[in-house]
């Protein structure tokens, strides 16, 4: 049996108008509520994701992190990962979601 890291969500507002999210531990189909559970405040117009703290992901935990796009699209918002992992870069490259999260570069 694998080992699960729990998921955590660290929040930190850097300023009035960015929210910063820093995930770490385990994104997928046992803890994406944790993350969609998140209210994005109206207010908000950037939200600066950093993943590099995640150990694993899966298609549920990719499609939570899409959810959340929309999400921001909808409030106004950018949301932009800020921050990720050689491993879910590679993941992020593989199903084509580097072009929609516009990732830095490594």
């Amino acid at each position: 049996m694998l080992d699960k890291n729990p998921l955590r969500v660290e929040v930190a507002t850097p300023d009035a108008m960015t929210v910063r999210l820093a995930l770490s531990g385990d994104l997928d189909y046992g803890t994406v509520s944790e993350l969609a559970a998140l209210p994005l405040d109206r207010g908000v117009r950037q939200f600066d994701v950093d993943l590099s703290g995640l150990s694993f992901i899966d298609s549920s935990g990719l499609a939570a992190l899409v959810r959340l796009y929309h999400q921001a699209e909808r409030a106004e918002a950018v949301l932009r990962v800020v921050a990720a992992t050689p491993y879910l870069r590679s993941v992020l490259r593989m199903t084509a979601l580097d072009r929609l999260f516009d990732l830095p570069p490594a």
